[in-house]
């Protein structure tokens, strides 16, 4: 009966590690702080990506992200996130 377990077991770890490594580079790309030039306001702002949202994102087959954190949201608020055209080639 082990021996059932084992195949099984190394058939989930065969679906597993792939869909693990895809995810992990999905969110190790969409974590860092990234300089934009906002839209709004015509200056520069440093944004940083919620990585957990592109990592559901990515398992969906979208590629869509969204922003966690803007340099400009304390005196700005939150805004509609258009300096995000900017990121898309870069994913």
């Amino acid at each position: 009966m082990w021996s059932v377990y084992t195949i099984i077991g190394y058939f989930v770890l065969a679906l597993l590690v792939p869909i693990g490594w895809a995810l992990g580079r999905t969110w190790l790309k969409k974590r860092e702080p990234r300089e934009v030039t906002c839209p709004e306001i015509g200056g520069s702002a440093t944004i940083r990506l919620d990585p957990w949202y592109a990592i559901r994102m990515h398992a969906r087959g979208d590629d869509e992200f969204r922003v966690r954190a803007c340099s400009r949201w304390p005196g700005q608020g939150d805004c509609e996130q258009p300096c995000l055209v900017q990121v898309r080639p870069r994913s």
